[in-house]
Protein backbone atom coordinates (compact mmCIF):
# COMPACT_ATOMS: atom_id res chain seq x y z
CA UNK A 1 0.00 0.00 0.00
CA UNK A 2 1.58 3.25 -1.01
CA UNK A 3 2.50 5.54 1.92
CA UNK A 4 0.36 9.00 1.92
CA UNK A 5 1.94 12.06 1.35
CA UNK A 6 1.41 14.60 4.07
CA UNK A 7 3.56 17.50 2.72
CA UNK A 8 1.80 19.61 0.60
CA UNK A 9 2.94 21.53 -3.08
CA UNK A 10 5.89 19.09 -3.01
CA UNK A 11 6.62 17.73 -6.28
CA UNK A 12 8.52 14.82 -5.27
CA UNK A 13 8.34 12.70 -1.97
CA UNK A 14 9.12 9.87 -0.28
CA UNK A 15 12.17 8.12 -1.39
CA UNK A 16 12.52 10.39 -4.71
CA UNK A 17 14.00 13.03 -2.04
CA UNK A 18 16.99 13.81 0.38
CA UNK A 19 15.29 15.48 3.11
CA UNK A 20 11.41 15.45 3.96
CA UNK A 21 10.62 19.10 3.48
CA UNK A 22 13.08 19.29 0.23
CA UNK A 23 11.74 20.79 -3.42
CA UNK A 24 13.92 19.07 -5.61
CA UNK A 25 14.46 14.98 -6.09
CA UNK A 26 17.38 13.73 -4.35
CA UNK A 27 19.08 13.06 -7.62
CA UNK A 28 19.07 16.58 -8.92
CA UNK A 29 22.36 17.43 -6.27
CA UNK A 30 24.34 15.94 -9.44
CA UNK A 31 22.30 17.81 -12.00
CA UNK A 32 21.70 21.63 -11.39
CA UNK A 33 24.32 24.09 -9.68
CA UNK A 34 25.28 23.84 -6.08
CA UNK A 35 23.79 27.73 -5.37
CA UNK A 36 20.50 26.17 -6.69
CA UNK A 37 20.24 22.56 -4.97
CA UNK A 38 21.12 24.54 -1.69
CA UNK A 39 18.18 27.18 -2.56
CA UNK A 40 15.89 23.73 -3.14
CA UNK A 41 16.63 22.77 0.74
CA UNK A 42 14.19 25.85 1.73
CA UNK A 43 10.75 24.82 1.92
CA UNK A 44 9.42 27.82 0.29
CA UNK A 45 5.77 27.36 -0.49
CA UNK A 46 5.59 23.85 1.23
CA UNK A 47 2.74 23.09 4.11
CA UNK A 48 1.03 20.97 6.02
CA UNK A 49 -2.88 20.36 6.58
CA UNK A 50 -4.55 18.93 9.37
CA UNK A 51 -7.54 18.95 11.34
CA UNK A 52 -7.74 19.43 15.23
CA UNK A 53 -10.32 20.28 18.06
CA UNK A 54 -7.70 21.75 19.90
CA UNK A 55 -7.92 25.41 20.94
CA UNK A 56 -4.32 25.64 21.63
CA UNK A 57 -1.55 24.45 18.90
CA UNK A 58 2.22 24.49 19.65
CA UNK A 59 4.71 24.57 16.70
CA UNK A 60 8.69 23.61 17.34
CA UNK A 61 11.34 23.06 15.06
CA UNK A 62 14.43 23.67 14.19
CA UNK A 63 16.28 25.10 11.29
CA UNK A 64 19.97 24.33 9.22
CA UNK A 65 20.23 28.32 9.88
CA UNK A 66 20.31 29.18 13.47
CA UNK A 67 22.78 32.13 13.05
CA UNK A 68 20.51 33.66 10.25
CA UNK A 69 16.62 34.01 10.93
CA UNK A 70 16.55 37.13 9.46
CA UNK A 71 17.62 39.45 6.74
CA UNK A 72 18.66 43.29 7.09
CA UNK A 73 15.52 43.52 5.08
CA UNK A 74 13.64 40.30 5.73
CA UNK A 75 12.22 39.25 8.62
CA UNK A 76 12.68 36.08 10.49
CA UNK A 77 8.44 35.54 10.53
CA UNK A 78 9.32 36.04 6.76
CA UNK A 79 12.59 34.02 6.39
CA UNK A 80 12.33 31.30 9.08
CA UNK A 81 8.74 31.59 10.86
CA UNK A 82 5.39 29.23 9.68
CA UNK A 83 2.23 31.20 9.67
CA UNK A 84 -1.25 29.11 10.24
CA UNK A 85 -4.58 29.66 8.46
CA UNK A 86 -8.04 28.48 9.31
CA UNK A 87 -10.72 26.97 6.66
CA UNK A 88 -14.28 29.06 7.07
CA UNK A 89 -17.33 27.13 6.09
CA UNK A 90 -17.99 29.63 3.09
CA UNK A 91 -14.24 29.40 1.47
CA UNK A 92 -12.80 32.39 2.95
CA UNK A 93 -10.16 32.04 5.80
CA UNK A 94 -9.04 33.16 9.56
CA UNK A 95 -5.18 33.55 10.34
CA UNK A 96 -4.31 32.57 13.43
CA UNK A 97 -1.79 34.75 15.03
CA UNK A 98 0.80 32.87 16.64
CA UNK A 99 3.86 34.26 19.49
CA UNK A 100 6.95 33.16 18.57
CA UNK A 101 10.15 33.03 19.83
CA UNK A 102 13.45 32.44 17.67
CA UNK A 103 15.85 30.45 19.77
CA UNK A 104 17.64 27.19 19.32
CA UNK A 105 14.33 25.89 18.91
CA UNK A 106 11.74 27.69 17.07
CA UNK A 107 8.40 27.88 18.99
CA UNK A 108 5.55 28.93 17.91
CA UNK A 109 2.20 29.39 20.33
CA UNK A 110 -1.56 29.51 19.12
CA UNK A 111 -3.68 30.01 21.65
CA UNK A 112 -7.37 30.35 22.53
CA UNK A 113 -8.46 29.29 18.84
CA UNK A 114 -11.96 29.50 18.04
CA UNK A 115 -13.12 26.25 17.07
CA UNK A 116 -16.76 27.03 15.98
CA UNK A 117 -18.48 23.89 17.07
CA UNK A 118 -21.56 24.82 15.49
CA UNK A 119 -19.74 24.76 12.17
CA UNK A 120 -16.94 22.51 13.01
CA UNK A 121 -17.96 19.96 15.41
CA UNK A 122 -14.79 17.51 14.44
CA UNK A 123 -12.69 20.46 14.59
CA UNK A 124 -11.28 22.85 12.62
CA UNK A 125 -9.21 22.62 9.33
CA UNK A 126 -5.08 24.47 9.67
CA UNK A 127 -2.91 25.05 7.25
CA UNK A 128 0.73 25.99 8.29
CA UNK A 129 3.13 27.39 6.22
CA UNK A 130 6.71 26.40 6.36
CA UNK A 131 9.49 29.21 6.28
CA UNK A 132 10.39 30.87 2.90
CA UNK A 133 14.43 31.29 3.36
CA UNK A 134 15.36 28.28 5.46
CA UNK A 135 15.32 24.57 5.59
CA UNK A 136 13.77 22.55 8.72
CA UNK A 137 15.62 19.61 10.28
CA UNK A 138 12.88 18.56 12.42
CA UNK A 139 9.59 19.86 13.11
CA UNK A 140 7.04 18.60 15.91
CA UNK A 141 3.08 19.93 16.10
CA UNK A 142 1.69 19.19 19.96
CA UNK A 143 -2.10 19.40 21.16
CA UNK A 144 -3.25 18.93 24.66
CA UNK A 145 -3.95 15.52 25.50
CA UNK A 146 -8.09 14.11 25.14
CA UNK A 147 -7.81 16.43 21.88
CA UNK A 148 -8.15 15.25 18.30
CA UNK A 149 -5.58 15.45 15.67
CA UNK A 150 -4.77 13.94 11.99
CA UNK A 151 -3.30 14.95 9.76
CA UNK A 152 -4.75 15.66 5.84
CA UNK A 153 -2.79 13.80 3.41
CA UNK A 154 -2.14 15.78 -0.40
CA UNK A 155 -4.44 15.10 -2.73
CA UNK A 156 -4.62 14.02 -6.50
CA UNK A 157 -5.22 17.62 -8.15
CA UNK A 158 -2.53 19.00 -10.55
CA UNK A 159 -0.87 22.22 -8.92
CA UNK A 160 0.38 25.59 -10.74
CA UNK A 161 3.98 25.18 -10.48
CA UNK A 162 6.23 28.08 -10.75
CA UNK A 163 9.36 28.93 -11.32
CA UNK A 164 10.91 31.74 -10.66
CA UNK A 165 13.01 34.29 -8.80
CA UNK A 166 13.54 35.27 -4.92
CA UNK A 167 10.42 37.35 -5.54
CA UNK A 168 8.79 33.83 -6.54
CA UNK A 169 10.82 32.41 -3.32
CA UNK A 170 9.09 35.00 -1.09
CA UNK A 171 11.72 37.60 -0.26
CA UNK A 172 10.64 40.21 1.03
CA UNK A 173 7.31 39.06 2.90
CA UNK A 174 6.70 39.62 6.17
CA UNK A 175 5.23 36.73 7.11
CA UNK A 176 5.17 33.03 5.54
CA UNK A 177 1.70 33.48 4.47
CA UNK A 178 2.11 36.92 2.44
CA UNK A 179 4.79 35.35 -0.30
CA UNK A 180 2.52 35.37 -3.49
CA UNK A 181 2.41 32.00 -4.13
CA UNK A 182 1.07 31.63 -0.94
CA UNK A 183 -1.98 33.79 -1.10
CA UNK A 184 -2.59 31.92 -4.54
CA UNK A 185 -3.20 28.94 -2.95
CA UNK A 186 -5.44 30.59 -0.88
CA UNK A 187 -7.43 32.36 -2.47
CA UNK A 188 -7.89 29.75 -5.48
CA UNK A 189 -7.88 26.94 -3.46
CA UNK A 190 -5.51 25.19 -5.44
CA UNK A 191 -2.26 23.75 -4.76
CA UNK A 192 0.92 25.94 -5.76
CA UNK A 193 3.97 24.63 -5.70
CA UNK A 194 7.09 26.88 -5.03
CA UNK A 195 10.14 27.14 -6.91
CA UNK A 196 11.82 30.07 -6.62
CA UNK A 197 15.35 30.11 -6.39
CA UNK A 198 16.84 33.54 -5.07
CA UNK A 199 19.19 35.27 -7.83
CA UNK A 200 18.73 32.00 -9.24
CA UNK A 201 16.43 30.97 -11.08
CA UNK A 202 17.74 31.49 -14.34
CA UNK A 203 15.42 29.37 -16.79
CA UNK A 204 17.79 26.70 -16.69
CA UNK A 205 17.37 23.75 -19.39
CA UNK A 206 18.22 21.49 -15.97
CA UNK A 207 15.28 22.97 -13.56
CA UNK A 208 12.93 22.89 -17.22
CA UNK A 209 13.68 19.44 -17.58
CA UNK A 210 12.88 18.35 -13.97
CA UNK A 211 9.86 20.75 -14.08
CA UNK A 212 8.69 18.97 -17.34
CA UNK A 213 8.28 15.89 -15.80
CA UNK A 214 5.48 16.70 -13.62
CA UNK A 215 1.66 17.25 -14.47
CA UNK A 216 0.38 20.55 -13.75
CA UNK A 217 -2.94 22.45 -14.54
CA UNK A 218 -0.89 25.60 -15.24
CA UNK A 219 2.96 26.32 -15.45
CA UNK A 220 4.45 29.72 -14.57
CA UNK A 221 7.51 30.68 -15.72
CA UNK A 222 8.86 34.14 -13.70
CA UNK A 223 13.03 34.60 -13.97
CA UNK A 224 13.72 37.30 -15.70
CA UNK A 225 14.46 39.42 -12.80
CA UNK A 226 17.59 37.16 -12.71
CA UNK A 227 18.53 37.34 -16.16
CA UNK A 228 19.45 40.93 -16.31
CA UNK A 229 23.08 40.17 -17.58
CA UNK A 230 21.78 37.02 -19.57
CA UNK A 231 19.56 39.68 -22.03
CA UNK A 232 21.55 38.01 -24.98
CA UNK A 233 20.28 34.24 -24.05
CA UNK A 234 16.37 34.83 -23.20
CA UNK A 235 15.40 34.32 -26.25
CA UNK A 236 16.86 31.03 -26.84
CA UNK A 237 16.28 29.92 -23.11
CA UNK A 238 12.46 31.11 -23.62
CA UNK A 239 12.23 29.02 -27.07
CA UNK A 240 13.76 25.74 -24.94
CA UNK A 241 11.21 26.39 -21.63
CA UNK A 242 8.25 26.52 -23.80
CA UNK A 243 8.66 23.69 -26.58
CA UNK A 244 10.19 21.32 -23.76
CA UNK A 245 7.40 21.74 -21.30
CA UNK A 246 4.96 22.16 -24.45
CA UNK A 247 6.52 18.51 -25.95
CA UNK A 248 5.40 16.74 -22.68
CA UNK A 249 1.94 18.32 -21.86
CA UNK A 250 0.25 19.24 -25.11
CA UNK A 251 -2.82 20.72 -23.23
CA UNK A 252 -1.27 22.67 -20.28
CA UNK A 253 -1.47 26.34 -19.76
CA UNK A 254 1.56 28.25 -19.99
CA UNK A 255 2.73 31.88 -18.30
CA UNK A 256 5.24 33.85 -19.55
CA UNK A 257 5.87 36.83 -17.25
CA UNK A 258 7.53 40.22 -17.79
CA UNK A 259 10.10 41.70 -15.24
CA UNK A 260 8.27 43.86 -12.52
CA UNK A 261 10.61 46.38 -11.77
CA UNK A 262 10.21 49.41 -12.75
CA UNK A 263 10.00 50.65 -9.39
CA UNK A 264 13.20 52.89 -9.49
CA UNK A 265 12.61 53.89 -13.01
CA UNK A 266 13.21 57.70 -12.47
CA UNK A 267 15.96 57.40 -10.61
CA UNK A 268 18.32 54.23 -11.95
CA UNK A 269 18.42 54.83 -15.46
CA UNK A 270 20.41 52.18 -16.01
CA UNK A 271 18.65 49.58 -14.27
CA UNK A 272 14.85 50.58 -15.98
CA UNK A 273 16.94 50.36 -19.63
CA UNK A 274 18.01 46.37 -18.87
CA UNK A 275 14.29 45.94 -17.33
CA UNK A 276 13.28 47.27 -20.71
CA UNK A 277 15.22 44.78 -22.92
CA UNK A 278 14.30 41.76 -20.89
CA UNK A 279 10.63 42.24 -21.25
CA UNK A 280 11.30 43.34 -24.90
CA UNK A 281 13.50 40.45 -25.39
CA UNK A 282 10.73 38.17 -23.99
CA UNK A 283 7.20 39.86 -25.06
CA UNK A 284 8.66 38.90 -28.87
CA UNK A 285 9.44 35.50 -28.03
CA UNK A 286 6.32 34.67 -26.94
CA UNK A 287 4.87 36.24 -30.06
CA UNK A 288 7.21 34.33 -31.97
CA UNK A 289 5.94 31.26 -30.50
CA UNK A 290 2.34 32.03 -30.92
CA UNK A 291 3.04 32.69 -34.31
CA UNK A 292 4.54 29.07 -34.60
CA UNK A 293 1.46 27.74 -33.43
CA UNK A 294 2.02 27.46 -30.08
CA UNK A 295 -1.36 26.94 -28.07
CA UNK A 296 -2.40 27.77 -24.79
CA UNK A 297 0.49 30.17 -24.33
CA UNK A 298 -0.15 33.23 -22.33
CA UNK A 299 1.72 36.40 -20.74
CA UNK A 300 1.79 38.69 -17.91
CA UNK A 301 2.71 41.95 -18.61
CA UNK A 302 4.61 44.69 -15.96
CA UNK A 303 1.38 47.10 -16.38
CA UNK A 304 -0.62 43.96 -14.95
CA UNK A 305 1.35 43.79 -11.70
CA UNK A 306 1.47 47.28 -11.60
CA UNK A 307 4.02 48.19 -8.50
CA UNK A 308 5.25 51.36 -7.52
CA UNK A 309 7.40 52.80 -5.15
CA UNK A 310 5.71 52.11 -2.30
CA UNK A 311 5.57 47.89 -3.13
CA UNK A 312 9.07 47.44 -2.24
CA UNK A 313 11.66 47.23 0.49
CA UNK A 314 14.63 47.73 -1.46
CA UNK A 315 13.78 48.40 -5.36
CA UNK A 316 13.31 44.75 -6.06
CA UNK A 317 11.66 42.43 -3.85
CA UNK A 318 7.94 43.24 -2.75
CA UNK A 319 6.71 43.92 1.01
CA UNK A 320 3.83 42.95 2.22
CA UNK A 321 1.41 45.22 -0.54
CA UNK A 322 3.60 44.37 -3.52
CA UNK A 323 3.13 40.66 -2.59
CA UNK A 324 -0.69 41.38 -3.14
CA UNK A 325 -0.42 43.12 -6.39
CA UNK A 326 1.59 39.69 -7.50
CA UNK A 327 -0.98 37.45 -6.35
CA UNK A 328 -4.34 39.52 -7.89
CA UNK A 329 -2.58 39.94 -11.28
CA UNK A 330 -2.33 36.26 -11.50
CA UNK A 331 -5.25 35.19 -10.02
CA UNK A 332 -7.11 37.34 -12.95
CA UNK A 333 -5.46 35.63 -15.54
CA UNK A 334 -5.39 32.13 -13.76
CA UNK A 335 -9.35 32.28 -12.66
CA UNK A 336 -10.08 32.16 -16.44
CA UNK A 337 -7.58 29.34 -16.99
CA UNK A 338 -9.16 27.12 -14.21
CA UNK A 339 -12.67 27.29 -14.78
Amino acid sequence: MEKEHLVHNQLWNGSDIHSFYDRLPARAENVVRKEVWNLSRNAAGLKLVFQTNADEIIVRYTTKSKNSYAMPHFPSTGVSGVDMFAENVDGSWAWANGRYDFKDTVTYTFSKLDLDEKNYKNGRTFHLYLPLYNSIKWLEIGVKEGKSFRFIPVSAEKPIIVYGTSIAQGGCASRVGMAWTNILDRDLHTPVVNLGFSGNGRLEEELIDLIAEKDACVFILDCLPNLGSQVDEVHDKIQYAVNKIRSIHADTPIILVDHSSYIENYMSTSRSVTVRKLNEVSFRTYEELQAKGVKKLFYLKNGDISLDMNDSVDGLHPTDMGMMKYAKAYEKILKSLLK
